[in-house]
């Protein structure tokens, strides 16, 4: 007791001297104004004890001048209003600061457990994967660090980039800026062949005029989502006179549909995507159009009057036969297996995406190899959504390309592709299921596959691949890039573990009351590096990089008009929406009663029967 009193005794004899020295000095100022001479003080307290109490013996005045003791208590009083309006609005905002984000940013790069800078300049830098650059990119004779890496931020005044070897997952809530941060910098900056998939036209809007600089673009939009005049027309039936291709090609738009999505119809899917991939097969080899195959998976009836015998004609050996007896079945089986078949076609019996998947006659058909061949840019955009939706369709493009890029790897020196390919995988699990996803996120990196796939959350993965498979992808992610506002606490946990712990000292103080003095212990602890809710309240400026078995590192993320070529990009944004609000206006606009399409080979022979 004895010692606390004390120091409150010290602290108020401090204050009384500072004031009586802050007071003294206004007291002679004024005095000196108003009487051209300094009074005498009679103590070191005058000023105070003649702002208090109004007493001016305690002043000795100049000779034939009065102390202006009005004017000094006023001016007494306005300081000391100041001087407690300041330590006010210090206060204040001191108290403000320690809630912002920038000292909470401040407290996370103050911790040990963070990458330091010469941990990164060692191993996230340009220079530290541009040591790969030979075997990863032998076409480019000076490649630049975003030839062989991805950039995902910048940490401690350093460039962060992951070489495209490393698969990257990339999670963020909705709006929490992944497009504007991330994203179209990852799309500008790649050098070779990319596939972007996206529901929306922003990152496409904000990079369309960019790519076109490095090659060609094209734009698969079967359902007009992007405003672009003349997107990519591909047909679901080109290349399958092959068997294989068929086959794999009516499993990939199984597999994007509904049906494909659900992990209690998986027998049926598979099922469903047999049948389907012997109707595309005898399209093909019958040189059927896509109205054609759009009946046949709409009505049985007519798959098995005419597909039969085109497959038993010129098809494979004996898949005229396996439908014809698929179809000859119980008819509950056959409902069963023709709902996914139907459903999977549903999207033709729309016009304008029956057009947007038959390509102009004389047109060059879009050939995968002469796409891999150069910096060439594909932009995967459509729902998942609705009567209309097109997931099966764009899985099925996707699925393709990939695999001719295994292939050409495979048959590649040092089974890699010369030019690596680019998967800017953004909303893919609002779009389709991709089934191949899981295997690509493995051992895509080491054939010149690289994959960057975008998530909301990691249990979205959960809804379109089964919980192992999405347990598979982030496993497989050698980089993975979070981004703040995430509110799924279990999966917060995992990246609470993953990030590890620090160690913390608290010294703490006691007073006894039976004894005079006190005591101070220390204590050592270890708390998490980052706790769910400092994850969960990271910035829209701020990432989290865990990579591979390096610490992790807080990642600077600022927008692509921070870039150097923001002007250039900006201009070809303007550029491209012109010309989306042209294309969208003349959508808008009343068109002439829809003439009936001429009818397929199928229906007229439906038709002669009834």
């Amino acid at each position: 007791m004895g010692a606390a009193f004390g120091r409150i005794t010290a602290i108020v004899v401090a204050i009384a001297v500072v004031l009586s020295l802050a007071f003294g000095f206004l007291a002679e100022s004024i005095t000196i104004l108003a009487c051209g001479a300094r009074p005498q003080a009679d103590s070191m307290f005058s000023g105070l004890w003649l702002a208090l109490a109004g007493d001016a013996a305690a002043y000795s005045a100049p000779d034939g001048c009065a102390l202006p003791v009005a004017g000094i208590r006023i001016v007494d009083a306005v300081a000391a209003i100041l001087v407690l309006a300041l330590m006010l609005t210090g206060l204040v905002a001191y108290r403000r600061y320690k809630h912002s984000d920038k000292a909470f940013v401040a407290d996370l790069r103050s911790r040990a457990g963070f990458a330091e800078a010469s941990e990164i300049r060692r191993h996230l830098s340009g220079r530290a994967v541009l040591r790969r650059a030979r075997q990863l990119r032998p076409d480019i004779a000076h490649p630049r660090p975003t030839d062989v890496g991805w950039r995902v931020g910048r940490s401690r005044a350093t460039d962060v980039f992951v070489s495209i070897e490393d698969s990257v997952a990339l999670e963020g809530p909705p709006r929490s800026g992944k497009g504007y941060r991330v994203l179209i910098s990852a799309i500008l900056d790649w050098s070779g062949p990319l596939i972007t998939t996206s529901t929306t036209n922003d990152n496409l809007t904000a990079t369309l005029r960019m790519r076109e600089r490095r090659g060609k673009v094209h734009v698969f939009d079967p359902q007009g989502l992007s405003g672009v005049r003349h997107p990519l027309r591909v047909s679901p039936i080109a290349g399958c006179e092959d068997p294989l291709v068929a086959m794999q090609r009516g499993n990939a738009i199984i597999t994007g549909t509904a049906l494909g999505s659900s992990a209690t119809n998986g027998e049926w899917a598979q099922a469903s995507g047999v049948v389907l991939g012997r109707l595309l097969h005898a399209a093909a080899v019958g040189g059927r159009p896509i109205d054609d195959l759009y009946n046949w998976g709409t009505s049985p009836v007519l798959a098995r009057k005419s597909a039969v015998s085109i497959l038993r004609a010129d098809g494979a050996p004996g898949w005229g036969d396996n439908l014809e007896a698929t179809l000859a079945g119980d008819d509950k089986l056959v409902s069963s297996i023709w709902f996914g078949v139907q459903g999977a076609v549903a999207p033709l019996a729309v016009p304008k995406i029956r057009e947007a998947l038959t390509p102009r006659p004389g047109a060059p058909a879009f050939d995968p190899l002469e796409f891999l061949a150069d910096a060439n840019t594909l932009y995967l955009v459509g729902s998942a959504s609705g009567a209309s939706a097109m997931g099966g369709f764009l899985g099925a493009l996707l699925d393709d390309i990939v695999e001719v890029a295994r292939m050409q790897a495979l048959a590649s020196p040092g089974s890699r592709l010369q030019h690596p390919l680019g998967l800017i995988l953004d909303e893919i699990a609002n779009m389709f299921r991709w089934a191949n996803m899981p295997r690509i996120m493995a051992d895509g990196g080491g054939r010149g596959i690289c994959t960057f796939v975008v998530l909301q959350a990691l249990s979205q993965a959960e809804t379109s691949w089964s919980r192992a498979e999405a347990d598979t992808i982030w496993a497989a992610a050698t980089a993975k890039v979070l981004l703040g506002g995430a509110s799924h606490v279990n999966h917060l946990r995992d990246v609470e573990a993953l990030l590890g712990s620090r160690q913390t000292k608290r010294t703490q103080r006691s007073w006894s009351t039976r004894e005079s003095g006190h005591s101070t212990s220390e204590q050592h602890e270890r708390l998490p590096l980052m706790s769910v809710d400092e994850i969960r309240r990271m910035p829209q400026n701020l990432g989290l990089l865990a990579y591979r078995n390096r610490r992790g590192v807080l990642l600077d993320l600022a927008g692509w008009d921070a870039r150097r070529d923001a002007h250039e990009i900006q201009a070809g944004k303007r550029a491209t929406e012109r010309d989306q609000q042209i294309v969208f206006t003349e959508a808008r606009r009343p068109t002439q009663a829809p003439v009936a399409p001429p009818r397929s080979e199928s229906e007229s022979e439906a038709v002669k029967e009834e």
